[in-house]
């Protein structure tokens, strides 16, 4: 398991009620804030420091926060901490990723590590902010940015220095990069970070001898610049204070002292000061290797994780925590691959819905919708099965028109006869007040009124051919003009009364053959018969002459 060192620089700012505990890491300092603020007040105030808002990429991070919280006093056991994890107003919570949609308000933003106490709420509209807490084993909750909470900063830190050793009393000054108020020296501040300041005074009046020192990189070693003696005296005695030595401290024969240091450790520039030499030199990790105060801690690369030994590593099957969601999941050694389904495009490791309708697959319409789409064709076209592609409709064949249909591409257009217009709905048609009234019935409807005039009955009881009943609407009309309209206008017509005077001809010759016949009958009888013959249709005149000579014989 991992082991880091921790320095803790217990010390309070006096800030009103902001306090502020730092504690720094092997790879990072933290500052704990214990002030509560809104999520935006207070990422805002760890940037304004030169950091962020605590993150937990991945389980390094994660120990060395709660390493961190763990060495802070007890009132913070049962409080919310803000970590710098937010899902934006606007992005949907998603919960096919590990992190359900939310980003890290630093870089990197995304990760492939997640500590949910539950999911989280899930929503589209809402801005939703994450906290942690010791006695949920520093598990993410989420929860609305505008609640209150403590909170706690990261700085990454390069290196660390001692706190300045004097040789005589005097007072030191530090000021933090990440802190605003100068602090002064105790002897509980451990370590402080590379960029402090300090002001060292040495005698402790305004008289006496004063000097900066900068905590800096020496070719890979912390340490103080201007450091040979600060505040030197000029005896030193190992009974005092250790004679300013880290470790180990020497008398020598000119009534001074000689520093040494213990195995592991070097002498540096000061003489007094003992660093760590590189432990990871012949280290047994297999694959990294990080130096602290006590020895060294192995370390894996991303998508490994230690052994049970502590020393080599393992792959990690991220499969097993469904990074690919509902498509299938390939684990590679340190990673894993994606393989989508149809309808899906691999982008940035994750499976995202392929938009179909802007790679122009249908013709006119087109409708995407998670891993699928769908056509569809304006009015006046037919979907032409699952190609895409759409077909004119003939409208047409529906005999939509009173009269006269044309088909268009994506519609249709009706017309009328001469004489006659298209109505204001754009389907009868009316009569052209311009024009002479016409009777001639419209095209679409002559086979039936020859049908009904083919049926008409013809009497053979009178010799006077009656017309057919005229119309109701037309009682006003002269019959003989009605008549000679009629003839006039339509051919039909006139052969149709053409055939019936042909047949009436053929009627009267047969009723004066049968009449003769009759006659000589009746001559040959002294007495008439009970039969009576109907006239045959003879005008009037010849029928005079007929009574006239029966009434002789």
């Amino acid at each position: 398991m991992m082991r880091v060192l921790i320095l803790m620089l217990s010390f309070f700012v006096a800030d009103g009620t902001d306090r502020v505990i730092p504690t720094c890491t092997a790879e990072a300092c933290f500052t704990l804030h214990l002030k509560e603020e809104q999520f935006e007040k207070a990422s805002e105030n760890c940037v304004n420091n030169g950091g962020n808002l605590v993150t937990m990429r991945n389980d390094n991070e994660f120990q060395s926060v709660k390493s961190a919280l763990l060495a802070a006093e007890d009132s913070i056991l049962n409080s919310k901490l803000w970590i710098g994890l937010e899902l934006l107003k606007g992005r949907c919570t998603d919960f096919t990723e590990e992190l359900h949609g939310f980003r890290w308000t630093s870089e990197p933003s995304e990760s492939k590590y997640s500590k949910w106490k539950k999911k989280p709420l899930s929503t589209c509209t809402e801005k939703r902010c994450v906290s942690i807490s010791l006695t949920d084993d520093l598990k993410w909750t989420d929860g609305s940015c505008k609640e209150s909470s403590f909170y706690i900063c990261k700085f990454l830190s390069k290196g660390r220095c001692k706190p300045i050793v004097m040789e005589k009393p005097g007072d030191v000054k530090y000021i933090l990069p990440f802190l605003d108020k100068p602090q002064t020296q105790s002897e509980k501040l451990a370590m402080l970070p590379h960029g402090t300041w300090a002001e060292i005074l040495c005698g402790g009046s305004e008289d006496a001898e004063s000097l900066m020192s900068f905590c800096n990189n020496k070719d890979g070693i912390f340490g103080w610049t201007n450091s040979e003696r600060f505040c030197a005296r000029d005896k030193r005695s190992c009974a005092r204070k250790n004679g300013g030595c880290d470790h180990l401290c020497s008398g020598t024969s000119g009534a001074s002292v000689r520093c040494e240091c213990r195995d592991g450790y070097y002498l540096m520039d000061d003489q007094v000061s003992c660093a760590l030499r590189n432990t990871c030199e012949n280290s047994p990790c297999k694959s990294k290797c990080i130096p602290t105060a006590a020895g060294f801690w192995c370390a894996c690369a991303d998508g490994f994780q230690l052994s049970e030994d502590n020393i080599s590593c393992v792959d990690i099957n991220e499969c097993h925590q469904r990074v690919c969601g509902e498509h299938r999941c390939h684990n590679t050694p340190g990673s894993f691959l994606c393989e989508c389904n149809p309808g899906f495009r691999l982008i940035a490791g994750k499976c995202k819905d392929v938009d179909e309708c802007t790679e122009s697959r249908c013709q006119q319409g087109c409708l995407n919708s998670e891993g699928s789409f769908s056509c569809y064709c304006h009015a006046g076209y037919d979907l032409l099965s699952d190609s895409g592609i759409c077909t004119d409709i003939d409208e047409c064949l529906g005999k939509p028109c009173e009269d006269i249909c044309n088909n268009t591409i994506g519609s249709f257009k009706c017309s009328c006869r001469e004489n006659f217009i298209l109505a204001k709905n754009g389907i009868s048609c009316i009569q052209d007040p311009t024009e002479n009234p016409q009777n001639t019935p419209p095209p679409v409807h002559r086979e039936e009124f020859i049908t009904k005039l083919s049926h008409l009955p013809v009497s053979f009881e009178s010799t006077t051919i009656n017309p057919p009943p005229l119309n109701k609407t037309n009682t006003k009309v002269d019959s003989t003009k009605r008549r000679e309209s009629f003839l006039g206008s339509s051919w039909i017509l006139v052969c149709v009364l053409a055939s019936v005077f042909a047949l009436v001809s053929l009627i009267v010759v047969i009723s004066v053959v049968l009449w003769k016949r009759s006659k000589k009958a009746t001559l040959k009888n002294t007495t008439a018969d009970n039969y009576c013959w109907v006239s045959s249709g003879l005008d009037k005149e010849r029928k005079k002459s007929n009574i006239q000579l029966n009434n002789r014989m």
